[in-house]
C-alpha cells in the first residue's frame, strides 16, 4: 500500500494533521462526533481521528490531534456542561490525558500488528480501532476515579469504577465496533486507490 506513515512527507504529514485535528473540532462543535442509538444514549466517534492520524501519519501527529481533542472536551466542558460527569472535564489530567495517552496506544498496536507477516493492514486498523476505543473509555473513566474519586462517587450516588464501566459497556462496545468499521474502511479505500494509482501509472 502506498502512503503509509513511513514514506509520507512532512508536507502531507502536516495537512493530514490539520484535516483530522479540523475534523474533531466539526464534529464536537455540531454534536455530529455523538450519534444516538435511543432517547438518552448516544456513541461517540470523535476518538477515530486520533486513531487514524496515528496509523497514518505518526505518534507525534496522533499526540497533537488527541491534543486537540482534549482541549475541546475541556472546554465544552467549561462553557456548556450538559452531564453530572462533565464539570470534571475541566481537569486536563481528565479530559486532556486520556486523549493523548489513547495515541500512543494506537500508534503501538499498530506498530505491533505490522510486525505480524502477512497481516492485512485493514484487518490492522480494525484490530487497532476496536482495541484503542475500549482503552479509550478505561482511561476517560480511570481517570475520573484516579483523580475525582470521592467526588464522582457522589455524583454518581456511590457508584464505583467497575460499576461505572459496566453501566458504559453496552455503548463502550458500540463504540468499538464503529471504529473498526470506519478504521477499516479507511484503509481499504487506501488499497484500492493505490491499487488504481499504481494500474494508471502501468498505463
Amino acid at each position: 500500500m502506498t502512503n503509509t506513515n513511513s514514506t509520507l512527507s512532512l508536507n502531507k504529514k502536516l495537512t493530514l494533521t490539520g484535516a483530522l485535528s479540523a475534523l474533531v473540532i466539526v464534529l464536537g462543535i455540531t454534536k455530529l462526533g455523538l450519534i444516538p442509538i435511543g432517547a438518552t444514549a448516544s456513541i461517540t466517534i470523535l476518538h477515530i481521528p486520533v486513531i487514524l492520524i496515528c496509523m497514518l501519519a505518526g505518534l507525534p501527529e496522533g499526540l497533537f490531534v488527541g491534543l486537540v481533542f482534549g482541549s475541546l472536551s475541556l472546554i465544552q466542558a467549561a462553557m456548556s456542561p450538559s452531564g453530572v460527569l462533565d464539570p470534571f472535564f475541566v481537569n486536563p489530567l481528565i479530559s486532556v490525558l486520556p486523549r493523548m495517552l489513547i495515541a500512543v496506544i494506537a500508534w503501538g498496536l499498530w506498530k505491533a500488528l505490522n510486525l505480524i507477516p502477512h497481516m492485512p493492514k485493514t484487518v490492522s486498523a480494525g484490530i487497532t480501532g476496536f482495541i484503542t476505543t475500549v482503552a479509550h473509555t478505561l482511561l476517560v473513566l480511570g481517570s475520573l476515579y484516579i483523580f475525582k474519586a470521592a467526588d464522582v462517587r457522589e455524583a454518581l450516588g456511590g457508584m464505583g469504577y467497575f460499576a461505572l464501566v459496566a453501566a458504559c459497556g453496552f455503548n463502550a462496545v458500540l463504540e468499538a465496533v464503529a471504529a473498526t468499521i470506519i478504521c477499516a474502511a479507511v484503509f481499504a479505500g487506501l488499497f484500492i486507490a493505490g491499487k488504481k494509482k499504481s494500474k494508471l501509472s502501468q498505463e
